[in-house]
């Protein structure tokens, strides 16, 4: 029987391991933090409505704050499930006609796109952080939190979305680059 080699390939310690540490965190951060995010949010909003429907119709003694929570979980869900369907091509495109174009059209195409898509994800953003502003003095009436942070899922989403398409951008302009033969 053959001994499989390891997934990862040791490296020999050269002195920057204090280096290469962060960088795997910050990486792994990038890479599932949002999906994380949304995910112990899920969570939240699920064990909330659990707890205040047991409340309700097993103690005759609803929660307050429940309905609440759930909600302004959900609004952050919605906007962080925005940036991850964004990251991973989740939202809906209709490409009919752009199939239908030459290549250098699509090519071109796809370019005014990603600029469309950078110019939405900034409006989103400006406006977002404009909403912040004039909800800042306000609070919610049960969790007594300031709206703002509600609110504050606006530019956030749009935030990490446009962080996502400079990350694309780069791989695409990456790919894009014609390889020497020298």
């Amino acid at each position: 029987m053959k001994e499989q080699e390891p997934h990862y390939k040791p490296q020999p310690n050269d002195g920057t391991e204090w280096i290469r540490l962060p960088l795997k965190a910050a990486l792994l951060a990038w890479r599932w933090g949002t999906e994380t995010v949304v995910t112990c949010l899920m969570a939240i909003m699920v064990g909330t409505i659990i707890l205040q429907v047991f409340f309700r119709f097993v103690l005759n003694d609803p929660l307050a704050w429940s309905e609440e929570l759930a909600r302004y979980s959900l609004v952050w869900i919605t906007f962080l499930g925005a940036a991850v369907a964004f990251r991973h091509g989740g939202h809906i495109v209709i490409d009919t006609l752009v199939m239908m174009l030459p290549r250098g059209a699509q090519s071109i195409l796809a370019w005014v796109v990603d600029v469309l898509i950078v110019a939405a994800l900034l409006i989103l953003l400006v406006q977002g952080l404009k909403i912040m502003e004039v909800t800042s003095g306000v609070t919610a009436t049960m969790l007594e939190i300031p709206m703002s942070w509600v609110f504050a899922a606006i530019p956030v989403s749009a935030a990490i979305m446009l962080a996502y398409q400079v990350e694309r951008t780069v791989r695409k302009i990456k790919s894009a680059k014609p390889t020497s033969l020298a």
